[in-house]
């Protein structure tokens, strides 16, 4: 009975320190959203770095690696989206419409070896048979952010919590993650804000 109440005490307590870090970091994040300027190249920035720390990764070395691997924990240390997730962070008192409106934007996603997947209705990955899709910045920063973090808390995963999951294609899902993080940054590139900083 004991053994319950400590592990109800453990999870309440890391819930309250989950909403807590997110109500951080959306107190952070409202001034610098109602920079359009600043925001934007904030974001370009974290676009960027993630971009280079991918274009070091060989994408083949996991194909067929554990998701709780030393590998991805370190890869996705790595990885950055503080930025690109508080884009999600609503601000009634001061909406920066023309926040939203940039990045609205649509660009290609090339469809890098056959790998690339698309949200379908159903809420599952469908992929893709042509050799790109559009997306918005948007819908590309959700993509982005959501597996991302999704992989992320996988890996801190047991090999017996991992037995409840499918099987999942990290280098797929490395690929999808870096394609759209290169359509963002291109978009981004010949935006006002950005065209001084643009590399």
């Amino acid at each position: 009975m004991q053994e319950i109440i400590n592990s109800s005490i453990d999870t309440a307590s890391k819930s309250v320190d989950f909403i807590d870090s997110i109500i951080e970091k959306i107190e952070k994040y409202r001034k610098i959203k109602q920079d359009t300027t600043s925001y934007l190249r904030l974001l370009y920035i974290e676009v960027i770095g993630n971009i280079e720390v991918l274009k070091t990764v060989n994408f083949d070395k996991f194909d067929k690696v554990a998701l709780n691997d030393p590998k991805i924990k370190t890869l996705f240390n790595l990885l950055r989206t503080d930025i690109a997730e508080s884009i999600f962070y609503k601000n009634d008192e001061n909406p920066n419409n023309e926040l939203y409106e940039r990045l609205k934007k649509r660009g290609k996603v090339l469809n890098k070896g056959k790998e690339l997947v698309q949200n379908s209705a159903s809420g599952d990955d469908k992929k893709v048979s042509g050799s790109f899709i559009y997306e918005n910045i948007l819908q590309a920063i959700s993509f982005v952010v959501t597996k991302i973090d999704l992989l992320r808390k996988y890996s801190q995963l047991t090999e017996e919590d991992l037995q409840i999951f499918r099987p999942l294609r990290i280098k797929t899902r490395l690929v999808n993650i870096n394609q759209r993080l290169v359509m963002i940054k291109n978009v981004m590139d010949a935006m006002d804000e950005i065209k001084e900083m643009a590399r």
